[in-house]
């Protein structure tokens, strides 16, 4: 089984809605995930790994600092970034799931490129497309110190992505699948009889 890149939007909204976030914030986790999907990115991963966390993590608000055991929200901090609320250059000392934060930092590439680093992975961003340095193992990273700058690292050649080319999700992923399911579950109203039979609630799977 394999899933669109519209079912996992769909599904990672609701799952961030589940786990706590308004839905606003939500959605931008939504849109988010298909961002870092679309370019066979592992999105939904992140994200499973993010809200796993955040149910019992120490997150902390910008401005305050994030001291020995807090971390910004890569959603928020992400989103607040794409409204310009930071310059285009800014460092923060430790965002949980940093891969969450590149969507939103993207948003801002179009008219001037822009670089983020996290731990030892290097992102290229520009309205041409993105290049990356190649570390799987960093691009997973719990946590990191990360800088946004507009002076361009040195990493390999930029990869561009064809408007026609819309992966879907693999059935590899049906474990991150099952874990956001869980936290989507959160936002179904609780079912009653009536609204069984009349086909609402938990009394039926949720097929969106």
């Amino acid at each position: 089984m394999s899933w669109s890149l519209g079912e996992i939007g769909a599904l990672s909204t609701k799952a961030a809605r589940g786990c706590g976030m308004d839905w606003g914030l939500a959605d931008e986790a939504g849109y988010a995930v298909k961002w870092l999907q679309r370019r066979q990115l592992p999105g939904i991963a992140a994200l499973c790994r993010y809200l796993s966390w955040r149910q019992t993590g120490d997150i902390t608000v910008w401005p305050d600092l994030t001291g020995d055991t807090g971390h910004y929200c890569p959603i928020a901090t992400g989103a607040s970034f794409g409204d310009g609320v930071f310059d285009d250059e800014v460092e923060f000392s430790r965002i949980r799931t940093p891969l969450l934060l590149i969507p939103f930092v993207a948003l801002c590439a179009g008219k001037t490129p822009i670089t983020i680093s996290f731990e030892n992975v290097v992102f290229n961003l520009s309205r041409d497309g993105f290049a990356y340095s190649s570390n799987d193992t960093a691009m997973l990273i719990a946590a990191s110190h990360c800088r946004i700058s507009t002076k361009i690292d040195q990493v390999p050649q930029l990869r561009r992505i064809s408007d026609t080319d819309l992966p879907r999700v693999p059935e590899t992923a049906s474990a991150c699948v099952t874990v956001l399911n869980s936290f989507a579950k959160n936002t179904y109203a609780p079912a009653t009889e009536a609204s069984r039979l009349r086909g609402a609630g938990s009394g039926l799977s949720d097929n969106d």
